[in-house]
């Protein structure tokens, strides 16, 4: 079942989540929520949490060596800079 409802903007580009919604999502002052802008209009607002996140993401990457991946994504970044303005790297 989907639950909606008509909300409003304020000046300062705040809603207000209502109240039924936030105690079924368990939703409180300091809780973190990620936006997606999607396309046609369409924004999804998503509960995160992001102990549980960094928990999860610890988890799947623990045998990467993280200082490697990033090494070879800066040499990569520099290589593409390069191709795209050989003038300033003679």
């Amino acid at each position: 079942m989907v639950n909606m409802e008509i909300i409003n903007i304020d000046r300062a580009g705040r809603i207000v989540i209502p109240g039924a919604m936030r105690k079924k999502l368990k939703l409180n002052e300091g809780s973190k929520m990620l936006i997606a802008d999607v396309e046609n209009d369409l924004l999804i607002i998503k509960k995160i949490n992001l102990d549980g996140l960094a928990n999860q993401l610890e988890n799947d990457f623990k045998n990467i060596d993280i200082d490697s991946v990033v090494s070879r994504v800066r040499s990569d970044v520099k290589e593409k800079i390069r191709e795209k303005h050989p003038s300033v790297f003679g």
